[in-house]
């Protein structure tokens, strides 16, 4: 039986969408990046209480910062102006000016670097750099809006850690049953020494792989934690999209040595963000990597503010055989 994860969201609020989320899942995804404290203990009680109104004792995941970096609070923008700030802070009303609330950021950035918003949606290159502010023109342009990714070609810009928002978010769910965490950017499985001591080891820990650095260490990495995710999104960011498919084949060659389920998320049926049916391309990769050793699937926005979520658990109900009914 194939693992499926779906990431909950504005899109899945909705009573009859979750409901039918819930029937289908293995396990059903909240991204603590995207939550305030009050909205995931909403979310919490009602996922717990969706399991015994569905039957069903499907896991609950919660998805920790670790080291990614983020920006802020941010309208939610289709486009940006020509030139941007980015400056050391939590929240901006303004298009033009992007919080940022690490100040690694700011520290380890000069003027001439790109960095990378909304895995790669958004490029910018700075092009002057004073005291907690970096000046910037958009080479290329696109959606942004809270919470997204900031990454750099070059750089890692945190150290692993755990956030006051993981920190609140492992206090506020610890005494749930059947829920795991996802920690973001693992490197080495070293990361593991600073979770564990806060989470009950009832609890799963699981490494999101999406920097190449990992690569070097997934056998170590597979030692600490109890799944893999090959994670596209921040991935391909950082090394590029001609270097994906590189990347994606390496960790396949992995997998059999890793003796740990490893799950593919990234964009696995992005189309039907915007559209009720999934590409040729996505059913064809799909049918691939379930066939390649991956154990099963992630979905982000396809679930959590997709425009189609019905047409996406339909979908997936039809390509995997309707397997959990």
């Amino acid at each position: 039986m194939k693992t499926l994860v779906f990431t909950c969201g504005p899109a899945s609020e909705d009573a009859e969408n979750l409901r039918r989320l819930c029937e289908t899942a293995s396990s059903l995804r909240l991204n603590i990046a995207h939550l305030q404290a009050a909205s995931l203990e909403l979310w919490l009680e009602r996922l717990v209480k969706m399991r015994a109104e569905v039957g069903r004792e499907f896991r609950i995941i919660l998805d920790l910062q670790g080291a990614k970096v983020r920006i802020g609070r941010f309208p939610d923008v289709q486009r940006l102006p020509e030139k941007v700030e980015l400056f050391l802070g939590e929240q901006s009303d303004v298009d033009g000016r992007i919080p940022v609330p690490a100040a690694s950021v700011f520290a380890h950035t000069s003027p001439g670097d790109r960095l990378l918003l909304n895995d790669r949606r958004v490029i910018v290159k700075i092009t002057h750099k004073t005291e907690g502010v970096l000046t910037a023109v958009v080479e290329q342009n696109g959606p942004l809006s809270s919470g997204k990714g900031l990454n750099s070609p070059d750089r890692g810009f945190e150290l692993a850690r755990v956030t006051p928002q993981d920190a609140e978010a492992i206090e506020l769910s610890r005494h749930i049953a059947g829920l795991d965490y996802a920690i973001s950017f693992v490197a080495d499985g070293s990361e593991i020494s600073l979770f564990r001591p806060l989470i009950d080891e009832k609890h799963r820990l699981i490494a999101k792989i999406e920097r190449q650095a990992a690569f070097e260490h997934l056998a170590a990495i597979a030692a600490n934690f109890a799944e893999l995710w090959l994670c596209r999104g921040d991935l391909g960011a950082e090394c590029g999209l001609k270097k994906l498919g590189e990347m994606q084949k390496r960790f396949v060659a992995a997998i059999p040595q890793l003796q740990r389920p490893c799950i593919l998320a990234g964009e696995v049926l992005g189309s039907m963000v915007t559209r009720p049916a999934p590409s040729r391309a996505e059913i064809v990769q799909l049918h691939d990597a379930m066939n390649c050793g991956f154990s099963g699937m992630v979905l982000s926005d396809e679930t959590a503010c997709g425009q189609h979520v019905q047409a996406v658990i339909e979908f997936v109900r039809f390509f995997f055989n309707d397997e959990r009914q």
